[in-house]
């Protein structure tokens, strides 16, 4: 008969290889941890680097200049530009370039360059199509025009004003007031109209604006916009250039995947140095493509909603340069654009006299912290998929084995009983020494149990049936005869014979009823202490008076403590010398011993007869070696109740052979005291 199941047991133990998942979530945890851990270690470096660089450089003179106010002008270093009016000299800075803007719509972008001698300037005006000054006398305004405000080393402001009737090269007119003048020509231009406004490119001498700049264009309908206020003409922008002693300062400052900047007051960026490098951790190239993305889903680095520092900006007007320019110390993560890699910026502030006077900036890019957390990630999924399927491929390997098994055991276990319950065959026990070698041996003890215990119903069968058989013959017969005859006496006489029948079935009934009433009486006997020598001896003094012909030995006996039921023992005494007496040779003694083995005794009676046949227990209900035709019925249950009062009081059974005295001797065991 077959079982549904449900969940087998490979399933189960799959189930169990799961736990492996414990592994990978126990190490993901730790590298979390290592995570935080060199984050805050690295950000403690951070400041502490950043530290020793604001007091390194906190007496430079770079800082003891005058507030360089909002709309100062930054001066970039020099790169060969040639005067054209158009901006194809200036591609790698245009993205730096300052903007200026109104209400009104008018708007324009600055760059300056710095040469040994000169400053190159391009100014870029967004507008509708220019206008243009007409006429021989040119109108202050009235034009789409440019006034410089310039002050010399000197400490000298002059006016200049760029008013072209048409494209191509200016002329720089020197203001008066408002009415332009001749022309310098130490400034050198040119003005080109593009999409989106002009362009307007210049190269002046260093000496005319080394204190300072200002810028103002006009676009003739008269809407003005400036770099700083013109209004009061000794006002003009400060130029920013880079300080080549605070980079001269930092230039030996190695620190990898870092960017140092130094800003002023108002956080125009007074030299940097350094870069960070964008590139992806060794282990995360050489990884597949699909484990790097489960390597990036599993550890999502987290930056906030920080947006990033620029890069090339000319002045830092956001967190967290702000805070630093407060006084205040400073830490902000962002994501670099386009990239996974997180960066630490850490500033402070820069004091001299007492005043702040600028800021450090230190960035430092979590590269190494990524490429030991990818790399362990990695490590720890393939260590985790590959110790995963090998102990998944064990546990089916084994769980097949251990279901393989338990199948034969049951195949054989349907093999082995009969539909009807008869046992047919027996179980071939596994040489494992497991629990499943166990079960097919009890397995076994079972079905050899059940089949003896058949055995034990068919001869019990065969035995009744056999005792039964010939007192109820002779009850037939005799109530048959009797009903026959008309002598009394004849009549009585068979009615004495099926008597005796009638007698002869209730001995055997009783005989049955002693066996199942010891078994019963077993659950309720009552244990006491008692000396087995002493019983032997009165037991068997009472027996040799009822069998006076007969001769019976008692070995030397010492005296031998037991708990149990005395009565119980002297009946199993009985039984073997009932045994003893029926199968004992005429003229020989029946014997009596005791038998210490560890913690038992044996009471032994032994008598020379007819040997035991091999592979038989005696012991066993409904066994007997007796005639089949006697005079009284034997059921095979004496020796039985010997067993049953041995187990009872701890002990066992056994019979053997004695060649050597030409004898059969019979045990039962009792255990002896602790004490």
């Amino acid at each position: 008969m077959s079982v549904k199941r449900r969940f087998g047991i490979r399933f189960k133990l799959l189930l169990v290889s799961l736990s492996l998942i414990a592994i990978p979530v126990a190490g993901y945890q730790f590298i979390r941890e290592m995570e935080t851990f060199l984050r805050d270690a690295q950000d403690h470096n951070l400041a502490t680097t950043t530290q020793a660089l604001a007091l390194l450089v906190q007496d430079n003179p770079a800082f003891s200049e005058k507030d360089a106010g909002p709309d100062a002008l930054y001066v970039h270093p020099y790169q060969p530009v040639i005067i054209d009016g158009y901006a194809d000299d200036w591609q790698d800075i245009l993205p730096l370039a300052q903007q200026f803007s109104s209400a009104d719509g008018l708007a324009f972008q600055v760059l300056l360059r710095a040469s040994p001698g000169y400053f190159h300037l391009l100014i870029h005006v967004i507008t509708p199509p220019p206008r243009y000054a007409g006429g021989r006398i040119i109108s202050y305004g009235r034009s789409n025009q440019v006034e410089l405000f310039l002050v010399d080393d000197n400490g000298l402001s002059r006016s200049y004003l760029i008013a072209p009737r048409a494209p191509g090269t200016v002329i720089t007119h020197r203001l008066n007031g408002d009415q332009p003048g001749p022309g310098d020509f130490r400034l050198q231009g040119e003005w080109q109209e593009i999409a989106s406004g002009y362009n307007l490119e210049m190269r002046i001498p260093k000496r005319l604006m080394a204190s300072g700049m200002s810028i103002r264009v006009m676009d003739g309908a008269g809407h003005k916009l400036a770099t700083a206020s013109m209004e009061d003409s000794h006002k003009a922008g400060r130029l920013i250039q880079p300080s080549h002693e605070l980079k001269r300062i930092i230039a030996n400052i190695d620190l990898p995947q870092s960017r140092i900047r130094i800003t002023d007051d108002q956080g125009w960026v007074l030299t940097r140095s350094g870069n960070l490098e964008d590139t992806a951790p060794q282990s995360e190239t050489a990884a597949p493509w699909l484990l790097r993305k489960i390597i990036d889903l599993i550890l999502q680095h987290r930056a906030g909603d920080a947006p990033p520092i620029e890069e090339n900006s000319v002045r830092l007007s956001g967190e967290p340069v702000i805070s630093a320019l407060q006084g205040k110390t400073a830490t902000r993560r962002y994501r670099m654009p386009g990239s996974e890699t997180l960066v630490i910026a850490t500033t402070r502030p820069v004091f001299s006299d007492g005043k702040i006077r600028g800021a450090v900036m230190l960035e430092q890019t979590t590269g190494n912290i990524l490429s030991l957390q990818n790399q362990a990630m990695q490590r720890l999924l393939v260590i985790t998929f590959t110790l995963f399927v090998v102990v998944a491929l064990a546990l089916l390997g084994f769980a097949s084995l251990l279901t393989s098994r338990i199948r034969r055991l049951h195949n054989q276990m349907e093999k082995t009983v009969a539909p009807d319950g008869r046992i047919i065959g027996e179980i071939q026990v596994s040489r494992s020494r497991d629990e499943i070698a166990d079960l097919g041996q009890s397995f076994s003890s079972v079905l050899s149990r059940l089949q003896e215990y058949n055995r034990y119903l068919q001869a019990m069968a065969s035995r009744l049936s056999h005792e039964f058989r010939t007192p109820l013959a002779i009850i037939r017969t005799s109530l048959e005869n009797s009903s026959l005859v008309d002598d009394a006496k004849e009549k009585q006489a068979y009615l004495q014979r099926a008597q005796k029948g009638v007698d002869r079935l209730e001995l055997i009934l009783r005989q049955l009823q002693e066996a199942t009433q010891l078994e019963k009486a077993l659950e309720q006997v009552e244990v006491q202490p008692f000396d087995l020598c002493e019983l032997l001896a009165f037991s068997l003094e009472n027996y040799a008076s009822i069998h006076p012909g007969l001769t019976f030995e008692l070995q030397p006996c010492v005296a031998c403590r037991i708990s149990g039921s005395p009565e119980l023992v002297h009946q199993a005494l009985e039984k073997l010398l009932d045994n003893a007496v029926d199968f004992h040779q005429s003229g020989t003694p029946i014997a009596v011993r005791l038998v210490r083995e560890q913690q038992q005794v044996f009471v032994c009676v032994s008598n020379q007869g007819p040997a035991i046949p091999p592979n038989m227990d005696l012991f066993q209900s409904m066994v007997s070696l007796r005639e089949k035709r006697q005079e009284q019925p034997h059921l095979g249950l004496g020796l039985y109740l010997v067993k049953l009062i041995a187990e009872f009081h701890g002990g066992g059974t056994r019979m053997e052979n004695r060649p050597d005295e030409k004898a059969v001797s019979f045990c039962f065991g009792l255990r002896l005291d602790a004490n």
